[in-house]
């Protein structure tokens, strides 16, 4: 922590503490929103995809990801440091794909489970490919929004 920031936030705690119960609130929201986006992706998200085939994906991503989304960037719930990365829904699904595995759509239309997490047998292998991309997907839009920032200055 730097001393500005810290010096700063000693001044909000000064003036009453309601600078901490209002970041403790948004920290809450965050990680409710967070856990509703791991858990979205990886169980809403498929038996959507089977109910309602193309368009229950459609209705599944419009869903959980334009309500996290929202909350966290619009809503502004996650509280992220305007001069550091944003770390939210990405993480929160990768450690849903860590923790607790993946479930497939198999072609005849049943879900199973094809990847066990560390909390269901530790068979991390089936999550690699999901946090890769994830990875991939974070650091191209980190450089485009390090490109977009740049152009502000």
């Amino acid at each position: 922590m730097t001393k500005g920031v810290l010096q700063k936030n000693q001044k909000f705690y000064k003036e009453g503490g309601v600078f901490y119960l209002m970041k403790l609130s948004r920290i809450l929201i965050g990680a409710i929103t967070g856990a509703f986006a791991g858990y979205g992706v990886f169980t809403i998200w498929p038996s959507a995809l089977a109910h309602w085939h193309w368009l229950g994906g459609w209705l599944a991503a419009g869903l959980i990801i334009t309500t996290a989304w929202w909350l966290n960037h619009y809503v502004n719930a996650f509280p992220n440091d305007p001069d550091g990365a944003w770390v939210d829904m990405a993480l929160a699904i990768w450690l849903s794909a860590l923790l607790g595995g993946l479930v497939q759509l198999k072609p005849s239309g049943e879900l199973i489970r094809s990847g066990y997490g560390l909390f269901h047998g530790i068979s991390i292998v089936p999550a690699l490919m999901t946090i890769v991309l994830e990875l991939i997907g974070a650091t191209i839009a980190g450089y485009l929004l390090y490109l977009f920032r740049r152009s502000d200055a």
